[in-house]
Order: C-alpha cells, then sequence, then structure tokens
C-alpha cells in the first residue's frame, strides 16, 4: 500500500489506547505501534493478506538482494538490547500484535552484509552483479554517525525539512527524551524532534518572497541572509512559531504557527528572521534537557542539514543557545559521509564510527554575549506561548 510516513498524525486514538494499555504515555498519534494498530484496524483486508510488513528501506534491500530483513535502527518489533526487547515484547502482546509477529522480517546491524546484489538488481541500480550491500540505515543514523555524534560528550543539530537535536547515549533513560532509536546493541540514539524545521523557512519564503524566489532560484539564500542580518535580535519582540504541522511532546499533534506580537513597525523581514529564532528557541529547550541530564553542554556541538549553510542562521543559533556551534565542511551531506562510513566498517576497511577527520576545518560560530538578555527574555515568553494555548488550540483542532 501507500506509505504512512512519520509526519502522518492519524493514529490519535490508537495512541491513547496503548497509553492506557501501558500505564504511561510510550508515543503520540505519529508513532510506529500507534500507526500499525491504525493500519490493522483501518484497513483489515490488507493486514490479512500482507506477507510481510516493513518499511520503505527493508523493500529496497529485498527488491536489492531478494533477502527481506529490517535494520535494527528501523525495527521496533526485534533490538540486540535485551531491556528494549523486553519492553517490545510486552508491547506486542498488550496490543495484540504478538499473534502477527512472523509479519515482522528478521532484525540485522547496519554493517551487516545482507548479500550481493541480484543481476536484476544490479540492472536496475546501474551497478555491477555480486556487488556488496549492506544493512545501511535510514536519514536518523545516517546524520548522527555522519556528524560526528559517536564520541562521548558530543551532540548535534539537524537542519532539513525536519530538524532534531541529538546524541548517542549507552542505554535509554526513562523521561529524557521523547524519541529513540536503536543505533546498534551498545548505543541508543536519544532524539528531540521538530516535525517542522526547514520547511518552516520554505514556507515563508513561499509566502513572502515568492516573486524574489521565481526571479533569483536558488540565488533567493544570499538574498534573503541580507534581509535577515538587517533585522535586530529579537524582531523587535515578534515571535512566528515553526509548528505548521504540529509538534512532539512538550507541545502536541494540534499546535499551529502562530505570529505573536505584530505591530506596523514589522514587516516580511521580521517575520522570516523570527520564524528561524523559534527554532533556535525550541533546540535552547533540547539543549536545556541535555544539560539537566550531563551537568554540562555538549563538549562540541555539530550543526548539519541545509540550513547549516546560512551564516546568518548559525549565528542566530549560537546566540540563542549561548554555545558555540561547529559547522563542518559540506554539512548538505553527512548522511551520505555516515553511509559511506558503514561501507567502509562492513567491508573491513574502518573498524568504527569513531573516527572524526575535518575538525580543523570547521567553521565555528561563537556566542555574541550582547545578544543574550534579548534572547533570554524572548525564549522565557516563547516556552510559555503552547501552555497558555493548548486549550484553544484543542477546541481548533481536535483533541
Amino acid at each position: 500500500r501507500r506509505g504512512i510516513i512519520w509526519m502522518d498524525g492519524r493514529a490519535a486514538v490508537q495512541a491513547k489506547r496503548l497509553e492506557q494499555l501501558l500505564g504511561a504515555p510510550l508515543e503520540n498519534a505519529q508513532g510506529y505501534w500507534s500507526r500499525l494498530l491504525w493500519l490493522k484496524e483501518n484497513e483489515p483486508h490488507i493486514w490479512r493478506r500482507a506477507r510481510y510488513i516493513a518499511g520503505i528501506n527493508a523493500y529496497f534491500r529485498y527488491r536489492a538482494t531478494g533477502r527481506l530483513c529490517t535494520e535494527c535502527s528501523d525495527d521496533f518489533i526485534h533490538s540486540p538490547d535485551p531491556e528494549l526487547q523486553a519492553l517490545y515484547d510486552r508491547v506486542l502482546e498488550k496490543t495484540g500484535l504478538a499473534e502477527d509477529r512472523d509479519k515482522f522480517p528478521p532484525c540485522i546491524r547496519c554493517t551487516d552484509l545482507v548479500g550481493p546484489l541480484t543481476r536484476t538488481g544490479a540492472q536496475e541500480l546501474g551497478l555491477a552483479p555480486g556487488t556488496p550491500m549492506f544493512g545501511g540505515f535510514g536519514d536518523l543514523p545516517a546524520v548522527y554517525f555522519g556528524a560526528g555524534c559517536a564520541q562521548p560528550g558530543t551532540a548535534h543539530i539537524y537542519i532539513g525539512t525536519s530538524s532534531w537535536f541529538g546524541e548517542f547515549l549507552p542505554r535509554r533513560i526513562d523521561g529524557y527524551s521523547a524519541g529513540w532509536f536503536t543505533a546498534s546493541g551498545q548505543a541508543q540514539g536519544a532524539l528531540f524532534a521538530l516535525t517542522t524545521g526547514g520547511r518552516a523557512y520554505e514556507w515563508a519564503i513561499h509566502r513572502f518572497y515568492r516573486a524574489e524566489r521565481q526571479r533569483l532560484g536558488e540565488d533567493i539564500y544570499p538574498f534573503l541572509e541580507g534581509e535577515m542580518e538587517s533585522v535586530e535580535p529579537g524582531c523587535g519582540g515578534l515571535i512566528v512559531t515553526h509548528w505548521l504541522n504540529g509538534e512532539p511532546a512538550p507541545l502536541s499533534t494540534n499546535a499551529r504557527g502562530l505570529f505573536f506580537n505584530v505591530t506596523g513597525q514589522h514587516d516580511r523581514r521580521h517575520f522570516l528572521r523570527a520564524m528561524l529564532e523559534s527554532i533556535c528557541y525550541s533546540h535552547r529547550r533540547s539543549l536545556e534537557r541535555y544539560t539537566a541530564l550531563h551537568g554540562r553542554g555538549p563538549r562540541r556541538l555539530r550543526v548539519v542539514g541545509g540550513g547549516a549553510c546560512s551564516g546568518v542562521w548559525m549565528q542566530m543559533l549560537a546566540d540563542v543557545l549561548q554555545l558555540p556551534v561547529h559547522v563542518p565542511p559540506n554539512p548538505r551531506y553527512v548522511g551520505t559521509v555516515g553511509t559511506c562510513r558503514c561501507a567502509l566498517i562492513g567491508l573491513g576497511l574502518k573498524a568504527d564510527f569513531s573516527d572524526l577527520a575535518q575538525e580543523n576545518e570547521e567553521q565555528v560560530f561563537a556566542p555574541n554575549p550582547d545578544n543574550r538578555a534579548v534572547y533570554d527574555k524572548m525564549y522565557g515568553v516563547y516556552c510559555r506561548l503552547f501552555p497558555a494555548l493548548e486549550p484553544l488550540y484543542d477546541q481548533l483542532n481536535g483533541i
């Protein structure tokens, strides 16, 4: 059937029932198990006929090699971590999904050899038959590893269509992060996700700079850098939230975008900069969770993804976080770097993901202490907006 992607929030009823069954909130309407239950209950004909239920990554591996398997970061049925497997087993039993366990392919590690490319698979990919294919992974671990997040005391922020703040930990910690994935038996990815990151930037460009976008094409971004540089930090008291598609906890799927404290002195430059500032504020909240756990900020914070190409945005982020921001060369391609390292490990050419090069080539954005006071003030107001408006969001968008 058509894929049900991570942004899909139709499974609110199932998420609530899952919370009641387990006695604790485990995931929201965009969660994996909630969407599985939605599929089983709302499309039983699909569920009954399906020999296997797997994501697109597993399907591609199957088409390429003839072997159907799921890599551990993309598997919520099997885990190399005994504690996590116990949780998965409990969820499956409580929800009645345990009877369908055979529908889910076996689990592999990202560096495991899946098999050689079949002749048909190689022909479709334009590669040689017999080329080795490894487990690989989805975008989350690819970016984590490519950003050099394997070192203790490091963290990173990714800004693409979505956005997140993330780190690796030896094991999951209850109550710390709203999202996790298994990188390996020894590493769990803690994820503080934003549903809408760079997409909010693109939305603002389309709404406020459509003519310039049509005229300049990709050259619009240097023009917008100048536009935002001409606006003072804090945008004269304006807050524009990036919550266009709902957001994970501590917000909700009912949250929506907001223009707050607009005056006659504000124009489209302020709207654009304030949108990016709101993404920075959301990451500051995640950084505070990190600091509360570790007793200090990260030793090195890398920012990657397409958003990291904006020098104005990176300076803004450093000022809001009051922390140096490190941007590696070619930040848009760190996922490719992580995937390349995965293959090199699988081939035996590298030992693990810990080696990090190019630190001396990073661009570093140091926080400007002169902007601390205004961003402290704006951040305090930002954090109070959703709690104040949550009943109204529920009234408009359902519970």
